[in-house]
C-alpha cells in the first residue's frame, strides 16, 4: 500500500504541487492583510481578539485547500479514468481495492496536512508578529496558539473527510468540472455563516460532512471490482 501510494506521488509529481500550497498561503497571508490595513486606515480595530481573527483565516484555510484536494483528485483519478489510463492499471496484478483505496488515500492525506501546515503557518506568525504590529489588541498566549492548533487538527481531520463527496460528483460522468465544480459548492456552502459563525465552525456540521466523504469513498472501494471501466 506505502509502495503504491509512494509510486502515484512520484508519477504525478505531486511534491510540485507544493508551490502551489505555498503561493494559496501567500495569497491568504495578503487577503488577511488588506482587511487589517483597510480597518487600520478607517481608525477601526481590524480583529477583536485573536479567536475572531484565527477563525477567520481558518475558513479561508480550509475552503481553500477543500478546492485545492479536488484539483488533486481530477489529475490521479478523474483524469485516469477520462485517459483509460485506470483500466490499464486494473490489468496490473494488483486489487483494483489497492490502487483506488491509495489515490483517496493520498488525497485525504493531501488536505490534512495542508491545512495543518496553513495553520500552523498563521497561527505562530500571528503570535511572532503581534506583539511588533498589534495585529489583535489582546497579548497572545502560547495557550491560545495551542488551543487554536487543537481545534485545527479535528478541523482538518473533518475537513480530510469531506474533501471526498466530489468524487461522488465527479466519478458519475467521469468529469473533471463536476469534481471542481462540486468542490467550490461545498467550499461556498461550508464557509457561509450564521450570525457570524461559519459553517465550517460548527463541529457537527463539520463531522457529518466527513463522515459522508469517508461512506462515500468506501462505497468506491467496495465497488470498484464491479464497475465496468
Amino acid at each position: 500500500m506505502l509502495k503504491l501510494i509512494h509510486l502515484e506521488i512520484k508519477k504525478h509529481k505531486l511534491f510540485n504541487y507544493w508551490l502551489g500550497v505555498l503561493i494559496a498561503n501567500i495569497s491568504i497571508i495578503a487577503l488577511m492583510s488588506m482587511i487589517f490595513i483597510i480597518e487600520k486606515i478607517e481608525l477601526n480595530m481590524p480583529f477583536e481578539d485573536f479567536n475572531m481573527m484565527m477563525s477567520m483565516s481558518d475558513t479561508l484555510i480550509r475552503a481553500t485547500f477543500l478546492i485545492f484536494s479536488s484539483i488533486i483528485m481530477v489529475k490521479i483519478i478523474i483524469e485516469e479514468y477520462k485517459s483509460n489510463l485506470m483500466s490499464i492499471m486494473f490489468t496490473y496484478p494488483i486489487s483494483r481495492k489497492k490502487i483506488l483505496l491509495s489515490k483517496l488515500t493520498i488525497v485525504v492525506i493531501f488536505t490534512f496536512t495542508t491545512i495543518m501546515f496553513s495553520s500552523l503557518l498563521m497561527g505562530v506568525g500571528v503570535y511572532l508578529l503581534n506583539p511588533m504590529i498589534h495585529i489583535v489588541p489582546e497579548s497572545i498566549s502560547g495557550e491560545n496558539v495551542v488551543a487554536f492548533l487543537t481545534t485545527s487538527f479535528f478541523g482538518a481531520l473533518a475537513t480530510a473527510g469531506l474533501s471526498l463527496i466530489p468524487l461522488f460528483f465527479g466519478m458519475r460522468k467521469k468529469s473533471s468540472t463536476a469534481t471542481i465544480v462540486s468542490a467550490i459548492l461545498l467550499a461556498t456552502l461550508t464557509g457561509s455563516s450564521i450570525d457570524g459563525v461559519s459553517m465550517l465552525q460548527l463541529i457537527s456540521m463539520l463531522i457529518s460532512l466527513g463522515i459522508i466523504g469517508i461512506i462515500i469513498g468506501y462505497l468506491a472501494v467496495r465497488n470498484i471490482e464491479h464497475v465496468d471501466i
